[in-house]
């Protein structure tokens, strides 16, 4: 299994948009690359550790393996989940690829 992790560092001034995020943007991914994703988790962040969060939202999208990955990403489609972005924020997200550990 690998994981897609997408981070969207937090902007006072950058609003982001979990209602949108959560009733749009998360099954647009989901129709997009069907059955290659097998799992997504959201952590939208809370303030109060230390004051504003590090970042807005974290989302960890599973797929079953790399070339399911490669074959979601190949989609025709999806630019048009890339496209979305704006639509909920407005900041650059951060990705990074990983394995599952085990």
């Amino acid at each position: 299994m690998v994981t897609l992790t997408v981070i969207y560092p937090y902007d006072a001034d950058k609003p982001f948009d979990e209602a949108y995020y959560s009733a749009t943007h998360v099954p647009l991914c989901r129709e997009v690359w069907g059955d290659a994703v097998t799992g997504v988790t959201v952590h939208h962040a809370l303030a109060g550790l230390a004051g504003d969060p590090p970042f807005a939202t974290i989302a960890q999208i599973e797929f079953a393996s790399m070339e399911a990955f490669q074959q979601a990403m190949a989609h025709p489609r999806s630019a048009e989940v890339q496209a979305d972005v704006p639509r909920f924020s407005g900041v650059t997200p951060m990705m990074q690829l990983s394995r599952v550990a085990g």
